[in-house]
């Protein structure tokens, strides 16, 4: 049954025309680019655009009875041949047909050949010429080889070796088929000679056309800015310089001819006479001079330029003169100020205050300190200061601390007092509000830790242990009054208030009973380290100022909330200036 359907396909396939002939093989699908099919056929094979090929898909199939392969072709259809070169070309298949090519598959022509002529081909053998045999005393000319020998002799050689050459052949070869063309070329050699000397003649030659441009040149500028350019020389020269700097000139020469040599004559204000040099050319239109460093002082210079014609030492004024200099104004000398002295402080200090005398075994005690940052502006702002500072006590109501046999700070069996630990931050602003009157405003904030147990331990709440303990954000302000000099003697009236830490009202006295030693007294009235029982502190300090940036000094103070109810503390301080 096989064989039979396969019978029935041979006998309905078409007749195959001839195949192409190329000498290389029967032609082929070399790729397949969507439905651009590539062949290997092109002009040489009679193949170009317009061309149509059929395409041919081999069938191999085996005899089931023989055992033989058998080997057949059935035509897919016709390829539109688009575009064709020597020995491929590029044909189009419709959609459907495109999708059943295979590479390899085998194309034959069913159009008839073409014939292509290469122009380019036609025209190199058309311009060949066939010189006919020249034969001297028995022996044969090669023209060729004569006039191939000179061409590769002039490589390279200046335009009258090369006539020489030239002339040399036809004087030698006088039936040289390339006559026409050699006595060409020596005409156009001889013309690029003259054209050369030309040019080196008249680059050679001193011109007028260079003096006409430039001067007409400087007419247009003089036409744009009248007042810097007249006369021989035009210049736009300053009029202020800086002192101990020197100033260069340059002027632009309008009539070339009329100028020789060119002098500048310079005098600071104040001198006998001038100081001349000579200007120096820069190209063919520029002259430049440079008025020397060492004149340009006091209140200014003068100065003025003449110049000679070529060959005559007559000078005459080209840009001012000795009676009517031009002049350039010397600034005043700026210098940038030294740094500002006296600016800057810095201030550290920390204190102990002791209320009832019973130092580290008492309730009524805490210390402060505090470090911070002063810049004075002077104006607007007199100065700021930027700092922060911890403060740290015990403290509770007096009476409940003086009363309790037990010294323990318990009433009805109930502990009365507290711990506190303040760490906080602060902007100082001081702002003068009249000579020796000042305004200072200070806002702080920090972290407030109270502790209401019982019991020793001051860092209980700074650790995990924090039974009894409360933190909050402590908020206050502080503000003073200044009368009389910073850094002189002055009257300082304040008050300042912390949430859950207290009120604070003072008043310092700062003065300097010697140069090197200040002294300040303090009077303070308060109710710190808790809000309680209010307090009245007098505090002395006194520094020693032997170094001009930095001074130490101690404080001593005695506080009491009552008669019974006092003790004695200090601190110390260290302040930097500068």
């Amino acid at each position: 049954m096989r064989k039979l359907i396969l019978i029935c396909m041979l006998a309905s396939a078409p007749a195959l025309a001839q195949p192409i002939t190329t000498g290389r093989g029967e032609p082929v699908v070399l790729a397949v680019d969507g439905t651009d099919i590539y062949v290997d056929v092109g002009a040489r094979d009679g193949v170009g655009m317009g061309s149509r090929l059929e395409l041919l898909h081999e069938i191999v199939a085996t005899d089931p009875t023989t055992g033989k392969a058998l080997h057949d072709r059935f035509a897919l259809g016709e390829l539109a041949v688009a575009k064709s070169g020597d020995g491929v070309a590029v044909a189009h298949a419709t959609e459907d047909l495109a999708k059943r090519v295979l590479v390899g598959d085998h194309v034959r022509l069913v159009t008839a050949k073409q014939t292509f002529v290469d122009p380019w081909a036609e025209q190199v053998a058309a311009s060949k010429v066939v010189a006919p045999p020249t034969v001297a005393n028995g022996v044969a000319i090669d023209h060729a080889a004569l006039a191939r020998d000179a061409w590769q002799a002039n490589l390279g050689a200046p335009p009258e070796p090369r006539i020489a050459r030239w002339t040399e052949l036809l004087a030698s070869d006088p039936q040289t088929t390339y006559r026409r063309a050699i006595e060409l070329e020596i005409t156009s050699l001889r013309a690029q000679v003259v054209e050369r000397d030309a040019a080196l003649a008249k680059a050679r030659t001193p011109s007028d056309d260079r003096t006409q441009r430039l001067s007409a040149l400087a007419v247009e500028l003089a036409r744009a800015e009248p007042q810097t350019l007249t006369g021989v020389l035009a210049v736009d020269a300053v009029t202020t310089a800086v002192p101990d700097r020197p100033v260069a000139l340059a002027f632009l020469v309008r009539a070339p001819r009329r100028v020789g040599r060119a002098y500048l004559y310079v005098r600071a204000h104040g001198d006998a006479g001038f100081h001349r040099s000579e200007l120096a050319r820069d190209g063919d239109a520029y002259l430049r001079g440079t008025i020397p460093a060492d004149l340009m002082h006091g209140a200014g210079v003068d100065w003025y330029v003449e110049v000679t014609p070529p060959g005559n030492d007559a000078a005459a004024a080209a840009v001012g003169s000795q009676l009517e200099p031009r002049s350039i104004e010397v600034e005043a000398a700026v210098t940038e100020p030294p740094p500002a002295q006296g600016r800057s402080h810095v201030d550290l200090h920390v204190d102990y205050v002791d209320f009832d005398g019973r130092l580290s075994k008492g309730y009524d005690q805490y210390y402060q300190a505090e470090a911070d940052f002063m810049y004075r502006f002077l104006e607007p702002v007199y100065s700021m200061r930027l700092g922060f500072g911890t403060l740290s006590g015990i403290g509770g109501p007096k009476n409940v601390i003086d009363t309790d046999p037990t010294q323990s700070c318990m009433e009805n069996g109930v502990y009365q007092c507290k711990r506190v630990t303040f760490s906080y931050v602060y902007t100082e602003v001081e702002l003068e509000l009249r000579r020796n009157v000042a305004l200072l405003l200070r806002p702080q904030i920090g972290v407030l830790a109270t502790d209401t147990m019982p019991g020793d331990d001051a860092t209980r709440c700074q650790s995990r242990d924090v039974a009894g303990c409360q933190f909050l954000t402590g908020i206050g302000g502080r503000m003073r009054l200044r009368l009389g000099e910073e850094q002189a003697t002055n009257l300082v009236l304040g008050a300042s208030f912390t949430r859950g830490v207290g009120t604070l009202l003072e008043a310092a006295y700062h003065w300097l009973p010697a140069p090197v030693v200040p002294v300040q007294i303090t009077v303070q009235v308060t109710d710190q380290p808790v809000i309680s029982d209010f307090g009245v502190r007098l505090i002395g300090d006194v520094g020693y100022k032997q170094l001009g940036w930095f001074y130490p000094s101690v404080r001593v103070s005695y506080q009491a909330r009552s008669l019974d109810h006092t003790g004695v503390s200090g601190g110390m301080a260290m302040n930097f200036d500068w």
